[in-house]
């Protein structure tokens, strides 16, 4: 299934970002920190032109004008060695050590400029909110556990009481804040909004100004992100602007694995899944490597094989509860196989433990269901089976939409194995299918009069 996890093109994102100067969080959950320093890996050739010493590094590209780095006197053609007295390794290690800061707090920075090390403190400037013109964009929290997560709502600009949406990301660790503009996500919570929708994006834990332990660590499982989400849901039922009898709740791959979750929770008046899973996740993992190993043109007597120790090694993770360290020990390749869980282990072991049926049937919802024809993650299989069950629990409440030539990300392929191919990036990725939106607005239309 895909992660879509949020891999940040730094270069593109602080390009957005130093279009918005003026930022100010709208609760008391502080803002991360922002740095503007577009960053790139540090190639041989230019380590002896620019005349660096030590091993490591990185190499800044640009300065974001009235940013923290060009405060602190960075400039294009600094290699970056240290961050806080740590090492930097690589572009994604800076962006990971920086993006921990808040807005106001000081990171120091060691460099070098032809040749000659420096050292520089910089102060982190509050990241810029998101901001439209045709609605309101606040950034609220909710507490979970003792932690406060981010919470971005928009709501329409004309005072009364509106139909929401709950937005329910895919698997993975990243942040749903300051999209780019041509990301999936972001074209539809905008989508929505200009619609008259209020919508709700709820951050996990530890990722954009969320608090609480890293979405990535064995401690943040599968119940850490429902109560984020029923957290998320309560609030937004109890906005003065949301009328809490319309609520809709719109999931996405594993999105739509949590959102039976969430409505035996808290109900809903609508759901709306899209690529997702509906028989048990150790069952898809199977099925879903041998559809990408046989689409690959892989023997079939190997893909099986394949399989068949992928479903070793799945059992000794979901069934004998080993952890990825202990089962390493005697079996290396199983953290070699590809498909490799895209959550810690604690997330994807409840994920594997979930009876989906036995949630379906209290969600006491109608259900839209879609796939697209080019998703390879996937399968309409799955969402027929869904949508029978469903059916049979309460006649007539489900029903299956297929979208010709729509990849698991909303997006144009003319076939499964090139959605896989833009996936690996040897393709480019197609735009974005407006029919999905389309079939999105209807339903929601239908079911939140």
């Amino acid at each position: 299934m895909s992660n879509y996890k949020y891999t940040q093109n730094v270069g593109l994102l602080l390009f957005f970002l130093a279009s918005v100067l003026t930022v100010a969080a709208q609760d008391a959950l502080p803002r991360r920190g922002f740095l503007g320093a577009q960053v790139a890996p540090l190639e041989a050739p230019q380590r002896e032109n620019l005349k660096t010493r030590r091993t490591g590094g990185i190499l800044v590209r640009a300065v974001v004008p009235k940013s923290a780095a060009e405060a602190a006197g960075l400039q294009a053609g600094d290699v970056i060695f240290e961050v806080n007295k740590v090492p930097i390794e690589n572009t994604e290690q800076f962006v990971a050590l920086v993006g921990k800061g808040r807005g106001g707090e000081s990171v120091e920075i060691v460099f070098s400029r032809e040749g000659r090390e420096l050292i520089k403190t910089a102060e982190l400037l509050p990241r810029p909110v998101e901001t439209s013109p045709s609605f309101d964009i606040l950034y609220r929290s909710v507490t979970v556990d003792g932690a406060r997560r981010r919470v971005i709502v928009t709501r329409p600009k004309a005072a009364g009481k509106y139909a929401a949406v709950l937005f329910l990301g895919g698997v993975g660790c990243y942040s749903q804040d300051n999209l780019p503009e041509d990301h999936v996500y972001r074209k539809i919570v905008y989508a929505l909004a200009e619609k008259g929708y209020v919508t709700m994006r709820v951050e996990k834990s530890g990722m954009g100004d969320s608090e609480g332990a890293p979405c990535s660590t064995p401690q943040v499982d599968f119940e850490t992100e429902v109560k984020g989400y029923v957290a998320g849901l309560n609030a937004l039922k109890g906005y003065d602007f949301v009328d809490a009898r319309r609520v809709a709740l719109l999931g996405h791959s594993m999105g739509g694995v949590l959102a039976p979750v969430i409505a035996a929770k808290n109900p809903v008046k609508s759901v709306i899944v899209a690529g997702t899973v509906g028989k048990s996740w150790f069952e898809y993992e199977l099925e879903n490597l041998r559809r990408q190993l046989l689409m690959r043109s892989v023997a079939p007597e190997e893909a099986e094989r394949r399989v068949r120790r992928k479903e070793y090694c799945n059992y000794r993770l979901y069934r004998n509860l080993e952890t990825p360290e202990e089962i390493a020990k005697t079996a290396p390749d199983c953290v070699a196989l590809p498909n490799q869980p895209p959550q810690p282990y604690t997330f994807m072991r409840q994920v594997a433990d979930l009876n989906l049926a036995a949630h379906w049937k209290t969600t006491d919802a109608p259900v839209l269901l879609i796939y697209g024809s080019a998703d390879f993650l996937t399968s309409a299989e799955e969402h027929r089976y869904l949508s029978g069950i469903i059916n049979g629990y309460r006649a007539g409440s489900a029903k299956f939409v297929e979208i010709p030539n729509m990849t698991h990300g909303f997006r144009f392929a003319a076939s499964p194995l090139e959605a896989m191919r833009q996936s690996s990036g040897e393709f480019p990725e197609g735009g974005f299918k407006t029919e999905a939106l389309t079939e999105i607005e209807k339903w929601l239309g239908e079911t939140l009069k």
